[in-house]
């Protein structure tokens, strides 16, 4: 008679164990990616948030050049009067962004200062020089 055993076992871990390791480990690498963003980008964010509640204007202006990677570049800055003047590279376009008094809110027009509304107050710049 031949002898007939049964057939070998096969060793190590089945399918769905390999699948359910494989999600695990990209779950764990999602998590520590996101924790290493937040350490290297926390601060940044944090500055960002503050700047914006000082000075909407200018955390709106500074959004735009920092977010265009060279696109748009700041070409007038006015902390008095909360006003910047941004201008497309590649067009030459200026777009003003200036606290309103009158809304209370950060508008946004094209062109330059000479573009905005007169019936916004502007305040003296207590930097300039005078001029006889």
């Amino acid at each position: 008679m031949e002898n007939y055993s049964t057939p070998p076992q096969k060793k190590g871990l089945s399918t769905g164990a390999k699948i359910g390791i494989g999600c695990g480990g990209l779950a764990l690498l999602i998590v520590i990616g996101m924790i290493v963003a937040g350490f290297m980008l926390g601060g940044k964010l944090m500055q960002i948030g503050e700047e914006s509640q000082k000075n909407p204007a200018r955390a709106a202006a500074t959004s735009m050049v920092s977010l265009s990677f060279g696109a748009i570049e700041m070409v007038a800055e006015d902390d008095v009067n909360k006003r910047y003047t941004v201008k497309v590279a590649k067009t030459g376009a200026l777009t003003t962004i200036y606290w309103s008094e009158k809304t209370k809110t950060a508008e946004i027009i094209a062109g330059d200062f000479s573009a905005i509304p007169s019936e916004t107050e502007v305040l003296p710049d207590p930097d300039a020089v005078p001029t006889p």
